[in-house]
């Protein structure tokens, strides 16, 4: 399996296009084979210049989604087209299903590994500056989370937006992973290319 600081580095290169597949006119996203026993399905985060993504990521009100519950209508909308999408091109592959993804992408991929996870694949889900996905209530998405081979959810000092949306309607999935030193810059605390460093040269702490 690819290391987490290998799929930082994923989920900062797949902000670039060409991206190998989109869903929902917004939503692109990277299928990735590595090697014989993993495929890498890699979402990238907000683009600044799109406003697609802006009103995704604002589109805050309650919905219910096949699966995974009742989640923030904008990431669960999204995750769920691009779910879709990746389960009809992965459709009988036994390999192990690693999603990865930075901020808006983050919170994404939480839904897609959910749904590959309802579906019956291994799956994995590694994510980065992600805000909070669940309806405070919702008990779906949690308990698929613990059926994956691994959920983890960094978190970088200083970053505003895993505390986004508000508690406590919104909340996040796990606890999360602390990592890295606040810079003083909201912005580049949130940066993928500092979470990236960040797992490079040092070891995280639990929260």
């Amino acid at each position: 399996m690819l290391s987490h600081a290998a799929l930082a580095e994923i989920a900062g290169r797949c902000y670039r296009d060409p991206w190998s597949g989109e869903a929902a006119l917004d939503c692109e996203y990277d299928l990735l084979p590595r090697g014989d026993d993993e495929l890498v399905v890699a979402i990238p985060g907000t683009h600044p210049n799109d406003p697609l993504d802006w009103i995704r990521d604002f589109r805050a009100l309650l919905w219910l989604f096949p699966a995974v519950g009742v989640c923030h209508s904008g990431f669960g909308s999204g995750g769920t087209a691009v779910a879709e999408r990746v389960l009809k091109t992965v459709k009988g592959d036994a390999r192990l299903m690693t999603v990865v993804g930075h901020s808006l992408g983050g919170a994404m991929a939480l839904i897609v590994g959910a749904r590959l996870i309802h579906a019956g694949y291994p799956a994995r889900v590694v994510t980065f500056g992600a805000p909070r996905v669940a309806f405070s209530a919702n008990l779906s998405l949690p308990r698929l989370a613990r059926e994956a081979l691994e959920l983890a959810e960094y978190r970088r000092e200083g970053d505003p937006v895993p505390h986004v949306p508000m508690r406590p309607i919104f909340r996040h999935v796990t606890r999360g992973i602390a990592i890295g030193l606040d810079c003083g810059d909201p912005i580049g605390n949130h940066a993928i290319g500092r979470y990236a460093a960040d797992l490079a040269a040092q070891a995280p702490r639990a929260l």
